[in-house]
């Protein structure tokens, strides 16, 4: 499993580490990125990355974002790149946040998104 993360400097900003996990697919099992904290500016690029990553050993991609505290526009932007190349399956937290603008967003009209207790 990679790790890729992105310094948050909790004392002055308030921002969160972002971190994501890759797994690599196997057989018939998708890749899958496990992400946390914040996405935004700072840490598309990682995010990228490890979505890239995923994409290498797979054609499909399972990406949870249960543990992603806010996400701007680069985060959506990265997703919605990602699932223009990829078969993408976004697992997300029940209600809250980040499901909501991925629904203004409409990536849950070219992606599977899953709704997590």
């Amino acid at each position: 499993m990679a790790e890729h993360t992105t310094p948050g400097d909790n004392a002055t900003d308030g921002a969160l580490e972002a971190r994501f996990d890759v797994v690599p697919g196997t057989g018939q099992q998708p890749a899958a990125v496990r992400a946390a904290g914040d996405i935004d500016l700072a840490s598309a690029a990682a995010f990228q990355a490890a979505l890239a990553e995923a994409a290498a050993s797979a054609d499909a991609i399972t990406v949870d974002l249960t543990g992603v505290t806010y996400c701007d526009s680069a985060g959506i932007h990265v997703l919605f790149t990602a699932a223009t190349h990829d078969r993408l399956t976004l697992i997300v937290p029940e209600a809250g946040p980040i499901s909501t603008i991925l629904t203004i967003a409409g990536l849950d009209k070219i992606t599977t998104v899953i709704a997590a207790p």
